[in-house]
C-alpha cells in the first residue's frame, strides 16, 4: 500500500521541479538577451569639405541677375536641422528611419574641417543605401573689391538626398560603421544663383 503512494508524489515531485527550471531558463535567456538590445549596431556620421571647386572660383562676371556677382567667396555656411536613413530593403517612405541630431551650423569653406553630426546611432542591423539631409539656411559671403557680400540661398526641397554607392553598407549585429559625407560647392554656381543652391555629396563607408 506504501509503495503506490509513494510513486505518485515523487512523480509529482519531478514534474513540478521540471516546470521551475523551464520557467528559470526562459527567465534568464530573456534577460541575458533583452529584445531591445538584439540585432543592433552603430552609425557614425561626419561631414567634411572638399572646400570650393577651384575652377569654378573667380568666374563671376557680374551679370547674375542684378547682383554683384565678380568676387572671390569666403564663407559657405549651412544649418542642418534634421538627419534621416534608408533601409535598402524598403520602398517609399517606409524606409526611412530619422537620427536624433541638435540643430548644426557648418562652414564648408575651409577643406580641412570635419565635424561629426551623428555620433553612434543605433539602428537595426541591416543594409542601408540612402542618407536625406535636412537644411532651412544657407549663407554665403563673397568679396568683391573692398566689399563683402553676403546672401541667403535655399536648398531645393529643403533636402539633400546622398546616395550610398555602390549599393549601400551593411551594418552588423553589434558591429558600427562610420560615414563621412564630403561636401564640394561651386563658386560660380554660388555667385551667379541669387535663391539656390545644390551642393556635391558624396558618401564614403569604412
Amino acid at each position: 500500500m506504501s509503495n503506490k503512494i509513494v510513486v505518485p508524489v515523487v512523480l509529482v515531485l519531478v514534474a513540478t521541479l521540471g516546470a521551475f527550471f523551464a520557467v528559470n531558463s526562459q527567465l534568464t535567456s530573456l534577460q541575458s538577451s533583452p529584445a531591445q538590445s538584439q540585432s543592433l549596431g552603430t552609425v557614425s556620421i561626419q561631414f567634411a569639405s572638399a572646400g570650393l571647386d577651384a575652377a569654378s572660383q573667380g568666374q563671376g562676371n557680374g551679370q547674375g541677375q542684378g547682383h554683384a556677382t565678380t568676387g572671390t567667396i569666403t564663407n559657405v555656411v549651412v544649418r542642418f536641422t534634421k538627419v534621416e536613413i534608408h533601409a535598402a530593403n524598403s520602398t517609399g517612405n517606409d524606409g526611412w528611419t530619422t537620427l536624433n541630431v541638435p540643430e548644426t551650423i557648418i562652414d564648408f569653406t575651409q577643406s580641412s574641417s570635419v565635424s561629426t553630426i551623428i555620433n553612434g546611432a543605433s539602428l537595426p542591423a541591416g543594409k542601408y543605401n540612402q542618407i536625406r539631409l535636412f537644411a532651412d539656411h544657407v549663407t554665403i559671403s563673397m568679396r568683391s573689391g573692398e566689399n563683402l557680400i553676403q546672401r541667403t540661398l535655399n536648398i531645393p526641397s529643403g533636402k539633400i538626398e546622398v546616395p550610398i554607392i555602390p549599393g549601400g553598407f551593411d551594418l552588423p549585429q553589434s558591429g558600427t560603421v562610420n560615414v563621412t559625407l564630403t561636401f564640394t560647392f561651386n563658386a560660380n554656381e554660388l555667385a551667379h544663383n541669387p535663391k539656390n543652391m545644390t551642393p556635391v555629396v558624396k558618401a564614403q563607408v569604412a
